[in-house]
């Protein structure tokens, strides 16, 4: 981030994507995240991962920074997640975590284990 804040190179050339992002900061993070990078972030979340729900915003304060698109079925139907307070409900949110679990983690769009993800590969 530091990078894309402080250097002349042009950010809309900047995409990240995530898939199945674990909390990474706390409010003010978040905020100077979107802040930098908040346009060009798309934080995908399927189902009942659990991954998404740690660390406990209640706990720690962690919370993530938008823009999430939350794939909500095996059919891949998603809802985009506009909310930029804490956690919205259309997301990954809506899952209690106890009906979360690694399963989800492993299995986005339909394929086993999204490490081995590579955007340069037709499935």
């Amino acid at each position: 981030m530091a990078f894309a804040k402080d250097n002349e190179y042009p950010k809309d050339m900047i995409r990240v994507w995530t898939f199945g992002q674990p909390r990474v900061g706390n409010r003010m993070f978040s905020e100077y995240y979107t802040e930098v990078l908040g346009n060009q972030t798309y934080r995908i979340t399927y189902q009942g991962d659990i991954v998404p729900h740690v660390p406990p915003w209640q706990v720690l304060g962690y919370q993530h920074n938008p823009l999430e698109i939350h794939i909500i079925n095996k059919d891949g139907d998603f809802y985009v997640c506009q909310n930029t307070a804490r956690e919205d409900l259309d997301g990954a949110y809506r899952w209690p975590t106890i009906d979360t679990g690694v399963a989800d983690h492993v299995d986005y769009f339909g394929k086993p284990d999204i490490t081995l993800f590579d955007p340069l590969i037709e499935w």
